[in-house]
């Protein structure tokens, strides 16, 4: 029995899956992107930690504008807007730095948020002006060595309320997305998985696609 079959498929989930583009600059990552998107990817989070404002704009001007509605990104509003993005994300430490006057702007622009949080007893206090909250790290994470779980299997999400999706970001691969959907997060988030073998992302992509979809 494959691992697709064994997937324990849950109704009332969502079937949201989020790359994150690597930390550094890949080449050809922009027609990557392209072929995750069409691949069934529901959107692509493009966070560069250290890179500024011009650094960004260069990365996007490469891409097809065809993939700018489904891409977010991380801060940059003046990016958002110029390209018609999905929405942006904001980090634990930028987070604090949001003003309800910010949040009203963003939310008028039609904006998905999105931010990451690292207990499950943040979302007890989590805003309903979040979109999307990613809560890492689930499984021991393949892009950061030595950053490790901080769930076991036997966890399952309770939402206390938020009304918007959460995500299971760290760890999550071809062997770990079905326990991700056992454990009832409403999706996933991609990085090392992705982008450990980059002339591959598609080839895995395409088979943890799969096994969270549960597609035979």
């Amino acid at each position: 029995m494959s691992r697709a079959e064994k997937c324990i498929s849950k109704s009332n989930l969502k079937t949201l899956i989020q790359i994150i583009t690597h930390t550094q600059n890949i080449p050809g990552e922009t027609l990557i992107w392209q072929q995750l998107l069409e691949e069934g990817a529901d959107s692509i989070l493009v966070r560069k930690p250290g890179w500024q404002e011009t650094d960004y704009e260069q990365l996007l001007s490469q891409a097809d504008p065809s993939c700018y509605p489904r891409l977010m990104i991380a801060e940059h509003a003046v990016l958002c807007e110029r390209y018609g993005l999905q929405g942006l994300h904001f980090g634990e430490a930028a987070r604090g730095n949001i003003t309800e006057k910010d949040i009203s702007s963003y939310q008028q622009m039609g904006w998905s948020l999105s931010t990451g949080i690292h207990s499950a007893e943040t979302l007890q206090v989590a805003s309903n002006n979040w979109n999307n909250l990613l809560l890492s790290p689930v499984f021991d994470s393949i892009s950061k060595k030595g950053y490790t779980a901080a769930f076991n299997e036997s966890f399952r999400l309770n939402k206390n309320g938020f009304k918007g999706n959460v995500l299971a970001l760290g760890g999550v691969n071809d062997s770990t997305a079905c326990k991700a959907r056992r454990m009832l997060f409403d999706g996933i988030a991609l990085l090392g998985a992705i982008w450990e073998k980059p002339e591959k992302a598609v080839k895995e992509f395409c088979r943890i696609r799969d096994i969270w979809r549960k597609i035979n």
